[in-house]
């Protein structure tokens, strides 16, 4: 009999224990780490840019600070989209864990309640420690979870202004990182903030031409199920055009040698070439590997400008 009690008690618990993996899994996967990651990069890269020819970089803490913001921001609006998309999910990923009951509803919503509050927590703690009058961290934190709330609900079936809001959290890092360091908007850190706001709304833009058919079907009003592919092709032009001319500051004022103006002319001309033939030829195959390439030239971009400044700072 008492060997039957261990038994039992030592199976429940073993069950116990596999449960309890299972629901930390699933917590973890809701925010979808490599976007939340992403995005703690992003605005540490952003902070650093920021710095120009004369900044001192921020301590450790104070960069593991921002970054954390910026992932708990992130990982609350992954949760949030989720619990939104969820009878949708229901349907197209039922393997996602709210629809396949890794964990429930009730879960999700407290675990996306505390990961906004661990981002409002986070932009006190910098504001705090960078002794600020204005609690800009704060602020940006609580704006920008709200603002993803708000693309969850209302703005991703939107189009255009869906898209928009897309691109403009990537140009709220520079707003905030620009902020932070110059109390202020300068024209180099705005000029690479609004390259990859255009570039980003230009290439979500585009993005709608691959997926007009399962737009249509989920009632999402993009550019391209409005006007067609031809239509999405010309206005994502457009905006990458509109792109482009943010890089005439840092190729006309560059910091740093020659080789940045001379990278970004190269790859301005690519984006020009480019947008010219997805306007002759808008299919779903040439759109897809344009709004990849695009991403990559971004990224490369981003990269360049990062390697420019350490040895700006070095030298200085």
């Amino acid at each position: 009999m008492n060997y039957y009690f261990w038994e039992v008690a030592f199976i429940s618990n073993q069950n116990f224990q596999s449960s309890k993996s299972i629901k930390i899994k699933a917590m973890i996967k809701l925010t979808r780490p490599p976007n939340s990651l992403t995005a703690a990069v992003a605005v540490i890269s952003a902070l650093f840019l920021a710095l120009g020819e004369d900044g001192s970089p921020y301590d450790f803490t104070t960069y593991l600070l921002i970054g954390s913001a910026a992932f708990f921001v992130t990982a609350h609006a992954m949760v949030h989209n989720d619990i939104v998309d969820f009878d949708a999910d229901s349907i197209s990923t039922p393997y996602r864990p709210l629809p396949s009951k890794m964990i429930s509803m009730k879960e999700a919503k407290i675990w996306a309640t505390f990961l906004f509050l661990a981002a409002i927590t986070s932009g006190i703690l910098i504001d705090f420690r960078l002794d600020l009058e204005f609690p800009i961290s704060l602020f940006w934190a609580i704006s920008n979870a709200l603002l993803l709330d708000a693309y969850n609900l209302w703005f991703k079936k939107s189009g255009l202004i869906g898209n928009m809001v897309v691109a403009y959290v990537v140009w709220a890092l520079f707003i905030y990182a620009d902020l932070l360091v110059s109390n202020g908007f300068t024209l180099r850190v705005q000029s690479i903030g609004l390259y990859a706001f255009f570039m980003n709304w230009g290439r979500e833009v585009i993005k709608g031409i691959r997926d007009i058919e399962g737009d249509k079907s989920e009632n999402v009003l993009t550019i391209a199920v409005r006007w067609g592919a031809h239509g999405a092709a010309y206005v994502g032009s457009g905006l990458l055009l509109i792109a482009i001319l943010w890089t005439i500051p840092l190729i006309l004022n560059p910091v740093g040698n020659f080789v940045v103006p001379l990278i970004l002319i190269m790859f301005n001309l690519v984006i020009i070439f480019r947008c010219f033939n997805l306007i002759k030829n808008p299919t779903a195959n040439y759109a897809n590997s344009t709004k990849r390439l695009f991403l990559y030239l971004m990224l490369i971009a981003v990269i360049v400008l990062l390697i420019n400044q350490i040895i700006v700072l070095n030298y200085n």
